[in-house]
């Protein structure tokens, strides 16, 4: 790999985690700093894996794009309210919920990344139903018909389960699951069940 291309990223838990560069000087390449945050297939990563960043970043993507939106209706003219929902479930939440599977599971630590959507929502809410600013979350949500964000989360991750059990048992994806899940499946050399309890 050339050296231009060489990337160095760190996992920890961690509260305040050291980020060493890695000096290849010696053996005639550069100084390697780390990066804060590792992109992948539009996945942010960050040293912790809490997803906080990837929650943000898909967040404030879908603010902006809300933000231009305005100008094709307010309370007077333009779409009509329900046109404004189906927008919204359509185009933005698909956006703001892309690869929740990675940290909405249980035991994750998803109260960050929760608030962050709550507030997007919320915009959202407001600019389908009109209503003034002060309005409360819950009641503008109820009127524009969408529900509570965490209870979205747990229906379509519900969903992903039930998809899990109509692929058929010679699906690669069986091999790399433990003894239980992998319908018959031979283990991968990387299954789950092959792993220690470390990895």
């Amino acid at each position: 790999m050339e050296h231009s291309k060489t990337e160095l990223f760190h996992f920890t838990r961690a509260c305040h985690p050291p980020n060493p560069s890695i000096d290849l000087s010696s053996v005639g390449g550069p100084v390697i700093s780390p990066k804060p945050i590792w992109r992948y297939l539009g996945f942010y990563f960050d040293c912790r894996l809490n997803f906080n960043y990837h929650t943000h970043f898909y967040a404030t993507k879908c603010l902006s794009t809300l933000s231009a939106m305005k100008m094709l209706g307010n309370s007077s003219r333009g779409l009509l309210p329900i046109q404004k929902r189906l927008l919204y479930r359509t185009c933005i939440l698909p956006i703001a919920l892309y690869g929740f599977q990675l940290w909405f599971f249980k035991g994750a630590p998803i109260v960050k990344n929760i608030t962050e959507l709550k507030k997007m929502q919320r915009r959202a809410a407001l600019w389908i139903t009109s209503a003034f600013r002060t309005s409360p979350s819950e009641a503008i949500e109820a009127i524009a018909g969408l529900i509570p964000i965490t209870l979205h989360l747990r229906k379509l991750n519900s969903r992903h389960h039930l998809h899990y059990t109509s692929i058929p048992p010679s699906h690669a994806i069986n091999s790399l699951l433990d003894s239980q899940h992998a319908k018959n499946q031979t283990p991968h050399k990387t299954a789950t069940s092959k792993l220690t309890m470390k990895q």
